[in-house]
């Protein structure tokens, strides 16, 4: 955000003071008033028809209804107030509580542009005195009040009187400021301003509306982003003991299986032969383990090929097992491609799900679904094994559900574990379609 004051260039005017006539590159934040200068306001203002306010109401309350958010619907709201009023521009402004500011959320044109770019200190410029105070403010030649502020990008050269209203909600509490500008000086008078006092009280349950979604928004962002870090440390953790296990103990025992084929070929037969031979077995199956181990903590394949191989590559790791394996084609051929956290912790989940299938289901049968459904991709894991009573509340070495639950939760994901004695058990993974792909930049806060 850049915030632009009377001191930033020479050329610019001191506050107060009145720009030189003609266009400029900035502009001016249009003036404020206050309750002393509603006297002054011109006999011919806008007349306060109530079937223009009642219809303004209306229409007002017709947007909530549009999918619409931030600048584009404080714009909308902006031109239909400006409209009613016959105001040159309109601008709605929004309090940032955690900063203190007031922020620009919507405007007119040709200011459609600005918002979340112009920023007030609560207290600062007429808007923000509106904002501070809590009360509405008319000003029939904003030059002569000393609290406006003129910030170029506004263009307040080209506007004179202007009326200033606190979006309130309850107890008082101010949630932003109205303001509408006109080149004629006095051209707000009382009787608007008490309609729009009841307009900008509509507008801000509108804003506060808003306000919670764009921040609820932001949140999920930041949820899915640290979703998708939490699993990356979590990988590279796995790459990490990966690498130790090879380096540091399939390494020596390559080496330790070398020198006792070397030594039972040396040695005389009999007993100590008999026992390199056993030995020898030992350091195998030893070494056997490791290089599963290896592959189970960081499979090669889901980095070079995917998550429908990487499902495949589990599928083949199945002894005495007979799988299907349904993949859907676009999945096959990784068009789109699926976020690299989302691909990750879907193998994780089948990892897991195949895991008690080989060790605990005594199965024949296993079938493995991934699918794009209308709400987002679908793993399932079905077996036709022993089954068991599945927890609601799993402990955590239940099967190893809850790491699973864990897994499901950081993607915003829906797991479901259905069993019973004697009749399978099914594992189901539905990750919604915003969370399949690259995280988005978070929205734009008001």
């Amino acid at each position: 955000m850049t915030r632009e004051s009377p001191a930033s260039a020479a050329s610019e005017p001191a506050r107060g003071e009145r720009p030189l006539s003609g266009p400029r590159s900035g502009g001016g934040e249009p003036g404020e008033a206050t309750r002393e200068d509603r006297g002054q306001a011109s006999p011919d203002a806008p007349a306060g028809n109530t079937d223009h306010w009642t219809d303004l109401l209306r229409r007002v309350v017709g947007l909530t209804a549009e999918d619409l958010r931030g600048p584009e619907l404080f714009g909308r709201i902006a031109d239909l107030v400006a409209r009613t009023t016959e105001a040159d521009v309109c601008f709605v402004h929004v309090v940032d509580a955690s900063a203190g500011d007031l922020v620009l959320a919507g405007a007119t044109p040709p200011f459609e542009h600005l918002p979340g770019t112009i920023r007030l200190k609560l207290g600062e410029g007429i808007a923000g005195w509106v904002a501070e105070q809590g009360e509405p403010a008319l000003v029939s030649d904003k030059w002569d009040d000393p609290r406006y502020v003129y910030i170029p990008a506004l263009r307040g050269e080209d506007f004179t009187s202007m009326v200033s209203v606190p979006l309130l909600r309850e107890r008082k509490r101010v949630i932003g400021v109205m303001n509408l500008h006109s080149r004629r000086a006095g051209h707000f008078g009382d009787e608007q301003v008490r309609h729009l006092q009841e307009v900008a009280d509509l507008v801000a349950g509108i804003a506060q509306t808003a306000i919670l979604y764009e921040r609820l928004a932001t949140k999920e962002v930041e949820l899915s982003r640290f979703a998708a870090r939490t699993i990356e440390l979590q990988e590279l953790d796995r790459r990490r003991l990966a690498g130790e296990i090879h380096d540091g103990i399939s390494q020596p025992l390559v080496s330790a299986w070398y020198h006792l084929r070397a030594a039972r070929a040396s040695a005389p037969e009999g007993t100590v032969t008999d026992e390199l031979v056993a030995i020898e077995t030992l350091v195998s199956d030893a070494l056997d383990e490791a290089r599963r181990a290896t592959i189970g903590l960081r499979p090669a394949v889901l980095d070079d090929l995917g998550l429908a191989a990487g499902l495949r590559s589990l599928a083949a790791g199945l002894s005495g097992i007979e799988v299907e394996l349904d993949v859907d084609v676009d999945l096959e051929k990784r068009s789109p491609s699926l976020a690299p956290h989302v691909e990750t912790a879907v193998y994780r989940v089948a990892q897991e799900a195949l895991q008690n299938v080989q060790k605990h289901a005594c199965s024949t049968l296993v079938r493995i679904l991934l699918h794009r459904r209308a709400g987002g991709l679908e793993l399932s894991v079905i077996d036709d094994g022993l089954g068991f009573d599945a927890p609601e509340d799993p402990k955590p070495t239940a099967y190893g559900l809850e790491g699973m639950r864990e897994r499901a939760t950081l993607l915003g994901a829906r797991l479901e574990v259905r069993s019973l004695p004697g009749r399978g058990t099914t594992v189901r993974l539905l990750v919604p379609t915003s969370r399949l792909f690259e995280t988005a930049e978070p929205p734009p806060q008001p």
